[in-house]
């Protein structure tokens, strides 16, 4: 009986720890479909306010898409802020030129956050953060498919000592299974910090760079 009051016991402790457990905030999902081609909406930000974004449209889709002029290297904020662990979805459809290549990519914990770049002229995918002036702290190799919609994810939590963050990045062809490895690591020495997510594009060849179904969570 003594047996059984305590299993109850622990039983109902344990019932009353997991339901006053914060559950997880909702994923934020930008796919565009609501909103009218033009101006983008005032709660998305440009992290320079030479790249001009607007809401284009090719059928029945919607989408952000950065304008090929001024060639500029420019972000957009989106969402809200989210700190400690966290991971960002996005598919990115970029063409080349000639021998000219765009650069796009992703980010997390606002401006100075780590940052998923595909960087076609280099055959290369990279890691970056404004703190390190923008130098890549990790690359792989990547080949990249012009005129196609490509899969970037970045994901960002605590080092396995608590003191740093591990970094995961995968990068895939829109269409192909997710990769179940992460393409690209890195072992930040801060912890994982505070900020919205991001996408970014540069269009050096000179064509617009599309931005579709962006999950933050």
């Amino acid at each position: 009986m003594i047996h059984r009051l305590l299993f109850l016991t622990f039983a109902v402790t344990v019932s009353a720890q997991e339901a006053a457990a914060p559950a997880a905030p909702a994923a934020q999902k930008f796919d565009f479909q609501a909103l009218a081609p033009g101006e983008v909406p005032d709660d998305y930000m440009a992290t320079d306010q030479d790249a001009k974004f607007v809401i284009a449209a090719e059928g029945d889709n919607k989408y952000l898409e950065l304008q090929p002029q001024p060639i500029v290297d420019g972000g957009m904020l989106v969402g809200k802020s989210v700190k400690g662990p966290c991971t960002i979805t996005a598919k990115i459809k970029a063409t080349g030129k000639r021998r000219t290549h765009p650069r796009f990519g992703v980010g997390l914990h606002g401006i100075s956050g780590p940052r998923l770049r595909v960087v076609p002229a280099t055959k290369s995918i990279e890691i970056i953060t404004s703190m390190d002036k923008e130098e890549a702290v990790a690359t792989a190799p990547y080949t990249w498919v012009s005129g196609t919609w490509t899969q970037l994810e970045l994901s960002i939590k605590p080092s396995a000592d608590a003191k740093g963050s591990l970094v995961e990045a995968r990068v895939w062809e829109d269409g192909k299974p997710r990769p179940e490895q992460p393409t690209l690591t890195w072992n930040a020495p801060n912890p994982p910090a505070q900020g919205k997510a991001s996408v970014w594009g540069t269009p050096y060849s000179e064509q617009a760079i599309r931005f579709d179904d962006i999950e933050v969570k």
